[in-house]
């Protein structure tokens, strides 16, 4: 564990080459990944303590507070995407909803971008896609292999190849714009260090590469700055949504409309006739 590659965005090179040396390699994505949900674990052991000292009979306050009043608005939220009763189902879209929030706006630290490399939106798809298959085959056991060949079995092939786009599709949205933020801020910077070269060119005087002069910074921090927090804060907002409903409906569609996951039918005294 003597070879630490912190700054590499290719992980599946960082891979291939510990295999060959037999040293330890994590790409910088992946420890910026690790990083999230090591706070997200810290802040989940904080809730919790508090949660069990808390005095029922007063108000939260504070960071327990915040988790009560975000979780009160995911159970009529996950209500209203999934069409069903919430269930177990807010634990999972809490976790979803704050990892992949704090994944987008993570680049704002400094640190390596985490969604900037398709592995991990890859990764997030698989696990909706898993949870999308288990909620189909706990609900209608041996009828979910009825739904690939209808209406006849000629379409067998089309509808094993549609099974697989929602991984595609939702791996593609999330790395696509997620990149192309990233594309449109270096653009801008390249752009704006450029004028900053040409109107303080005495600065870089002396230097084999101007951009790596003081003349190259004059223009571009607050710029920069603002399209981060555009990118990072308010498109990272609307990606974890669009991300979240997407996994809410179609797993949605795919529970009994009387049994959700984490529910049980309660049986109702019929009233007594008089």
């Amino acid at each position: 564990m003597n070879n630490f590659s912190f700054l590499s965005s290719d992980p599946l090179s960082d891979m291939i080459a510990s295999f060959q040396d037999s040293t330890f390699r994590l790409s910088g994505p992946t420890y910026s990944s690790l990083m999230v949900m090591g706070i997200v674990l810290i802040l989940a052991i904080i809730v919790g303590i508090q949660a069990h000292f808390h005095d029922p009979m007063k108000p939260s306050k504070g960071l327990l507070g915040l988790a009560e009043g975000f979780i009160d608005w995911l159970q009529n939220w996950t209500r209203n995407i999934m069409g069903h009763e919430p269930g177990n189902w807010p634990g999972y879209f809490f976790c979803l909803f704050v990892y992949l929030f704090l994944a987008f706006i993570w680049s704002i630290t400094g640190l390596p971008s985490i969604i900037d490399m398709i592995v991990l939106p890859l990764a997030l798809s698989l696990v909706m896609f898993v949870l999308i298959q288990f909620t189909a085959i706990r609900s209608k056991k041996f009828g979910y292999f009825h739904r690939y060949i209808e209406p006849i079995p000629l379409f067998l092939p089309i509808n094993l190849v549609t099974m697989w786009t929602p991984i595609i599709s939702t791996t593609l949205r999330m790395f696509g714009n997620c990149i192309a933020g990233s594309v449109v801020i270096g653009l801008v910077n390249y752009a704006l260090k450029s004028v900053s070269i040409s109107v303080f060119s005495f600065m870089a005087q002396g230097y084999a590469n101007p951009m790596d002069s003081p003349a190259a910074i004059w223009f571009s921090p607050i710029v920069i700055g603002v399209l981060n927090l555009y990118f990072g804060l308010f498109s990272g907002y609307i990606q974890t949504l669009v991300f979240a409903s997407l996994n809410g409906v179609w797993i949605g569609q795919e529970m009994p409309e009387d049994n959700p996951m984490g529910t049980q039918t309660q049986a109702v005294r019929a009233p007594l006739n008089k």
